[in-house]
């Protein structure tokens, strides 16, 4: 995530599993050199670190639905990504959850593509995080993806100054004090 700039072209899931590529818009949250709380899930194919509220893709009854990572479990089945072949990647659908481990490490990134998914470590995952819907966050987010849209350049100066959370944008800074989150 460290080295992910707005404007790159990112993995994504879409809603019915299909890898596609879409344009990273923006940054929720950013603050590389703070230090976070993470959960490692590991499989016997991948491990993601992510955050306890950030939305991670798991697959029910064939069907993607996003869930809080603090919500995963040993036994949980995430959606797993190759990606390793090229644009035509082939999504692993069930592969389930072996270890969860707490950590802390460096950085905190929430990137926003224009998708609202984003494939970390080939493990597929919401763009959000505080959220129980992945749909009403994507939804929220839509002011930003126009903007971004409409008017790039402006949104890869946006400077990340929010009052209230230190490294998110603006825009997420003001949602999150609406909803009382902060």
């Amino acid at each position: 995530m460290r080295d992910v700039e707005i404007g790159d072209a990112v993995r994504v899931v879409g809603p019915t599993g299909q890898v596609e590529w879409s344009q990273v818009c923006g940054w929720l949250h950013r603050e590389p050199t703070s230090v976070g709380e993470y959960l490692r899930l590991t499989t016997n194919r991948r491990q993601l670190n992510i955050s306890g509220e950030h939305l991670v893709a798991t697959v029910k009854g064939g069907k993607v639905d996003f869930v809080k990572a603090q919500e995963v479990g040993v036994g949980s089945t995430i959606l797993e990504c190759d990606v390793s072949t090229g644009a035509s990647a082939t999504p692993i659908w069930g592969n389930k959850v072996q270890k969860v481990e707490k950590l802390r490490a460096e950085g905190i990134y929430a990137p926003l593509t224009v998708a609202g998914t984003i494939v970390v470590d080939g493990v597929a995952a919401s763009c959000y995080a505080n959220t129980r819907s992945h749909t009403a966050a994507h939804a929220a987010m839509k002011p930003m993806r126009t903007m971004w849209r409409h008017n790039p350049e402006k949104m890869q100066k946006q400077p990340h100054v929010a009052k209230h959370i230190p490294g998110a944008h603006r825009y997420v800074d003001v949602l999150a004090r609406v909803a009382g989150k902060v």
